[in-house]
């Protein structure tokens, strides 16, 4: 039932796609409005070729940034994209049965806009692994200089690789600390930046796939970042973030685990299985990141504190990682100061068109550590080697191999991945 509605949708938006293509080519053919004012002598020859050679070269501006539509007097702007990733892994299961395989990680579309100028609105869509979830759903209002207040369900303000969309990660999975991160919620936030700095708070409920029948759990969220440098091909960025949550009233139950930096298995190799009698949890997360042209590095830390009720010890968990990559063909990773994250890389020349598109090569160390206080959820620590090649800004194809290392709570293996990747994004 869900492949009919995901093949419906894709069916649907193609004939969109299809009618509104016929519909710009009869408004190019006839009732062109420059045309009638040429004729009606409104404007003059060398005006009516300024203002069509200017609306040409912003069509084209308007196409390479995607599929998007813009209103005469710019009050209105719709734009319609979408990624899709997929994935290969092979795992050599030392004394561990992680299951090799191949999926669908990604297959995302989204809509989103501009109303009367100010107002701004996001719904994005996933439909891989034979289902639909909401991801990012919000309103927000953008009317103030630099204040941007969003209402809806989209990412809390904490942790750099976290706010860092998927298309533009260093390597094809988050790091083991990432399980920290609160990631999207249903709520509240604000976020307002300078030229050199940015910061995000918000109050949220639980996320849109909340089944509770009780009192949901709530949380608050905050990140502050600062970039004392922020050239072009140079940056430095230093973050700090905390977040505060209760679990829901219902269970008053809270549960980590991880897979180990890879999507196609299925098993979590660190897990702490349910931490029962949770009040509420506490979380702090330190980040940094330098770009020196090719060159960069980045790092985070994140401690989690849980307390419970006075009859059972609080246990306190945490993770880090740190990694270096470097461009082999000369560029460098994108940095924006006032969104305190990273973006899009774009190859010096694509391959096929007179290159060979943009090498990189990258490596990583990470770590969890799931045991305190009575709970043995298990220590991981990983080494994880990645090349990935953009062919050009929206396809790029990755390569991973990773070696898993645990400690005896979480049955004391060592196992290899090797995992690869094609994505694109429109």
């Amino acid at each position: 039932m869900r492949m009919k509605i995901f093949v419906g949708f894709a069916g649907g938006f193609l004939w969109f796609l299809l009618g509104l293509n016929a519909w710009a080519g009869e408004d190019l053919k006839g009732g062109d409005l420059l045309d009638v004012l040429k004729q009606n002598k409104t404007i003059t020859s060398e005006q009516y070729e300024s203002l069509k050679k200017n609306r040409e070269g912003a069509k084209q501006g308007k196409l390479k940034k995607g599929l998007k539509f813009t209103s005469q007097d710019g009050d209105f702007q719709y734009k319609i994209g979408g990624r899709l990733m997929f994935d290969a892994a092979y795992y050599d299961n030392k004394g561990r049965e992680l299951g090799s395989g191949t999926k669908i990680r990604r297959a995302r579309m989204f809509i989103a806009g501009t109303l009367y100028r100010d107002w701004k609105f996001v719904g994005e869509y996933d439909f891989a692994n034979n289902g639909v979830s909401v991801k990012s759903a919000f309103i927000a209002y953008s009317g103030f200089e630099t204040v941007y207040i969003q209402l809806g369900n989209f990412k809390e303000p904490f942790s750099l690789e976290e706010l860092t969309s998927s298309r533009y990660t260093t390597f094809m999975e988050r790091a083991l600390p990432n399980v920290f991160a609160p990631g999207r919620n249903l709520g509240i936030g604000i976020i307002t930046h300078g030229d050199n700095w940015t910061f995000g708070a918000g109050a949220f409920g639980e996320g849109v796939g909340d089944t509770r029948t009780n009192d949901e759990g709530y949380g608050f969220s905050s990140r502050f970042t600062f970039a004392p440098i922020h050239e072009k091909s140079k940056a430095v960025h230093i973050g700090v973030a905390g977040a505060f949550r209760t679990p829901t009233s219902e269970t008053n139950t809270i549960s980590y685990g991880s897979s180990p930096e890879s999507s196609v298995t299925t098993i979590d190799t660190v897990a702490t299985g349910d931490i029962t009698l949770v009040e509420n949890f506490t979380t702090l997360g330190m980040e940094g990141a330098v770009v020196l042209g090719p060159l960069s590095f980045q790092s985070e830390y994140i401690w989690l504190n849980v307390n419970r009720e006075a009859s059972v010890s609080d246990p306190g968990f945490h993770g880090f990682y740190a990694y270096a990559s470097y461009f082999l063909t000369g560029e460098n990773r994108v940095y924006s100061a006032k969104n305190g994250k990273f973006g899009r890389v774009k190859p010096k020349k694509n391959a096929g068109q007179g290159g060979i598109g943009a090498w990189e090569v990258a490596l990583r160390y990470s770590n969890l550590d799931l045991n305190d206080a009575g709970i043995t959820g298990g220590e991981e620590n990983n080494i994880t080697v990645g090349i990935n090649w953009y062919v050009n800004p929206r396809i790029r194809f990755m390569a991973n191999y990773i070696n898993i290392d645990t400690d005896s709570n979480a049955g004391n293996e060592n196992s290899n991945a090797f995992q690869m990747r094609g994505q694109l994004d429109f």
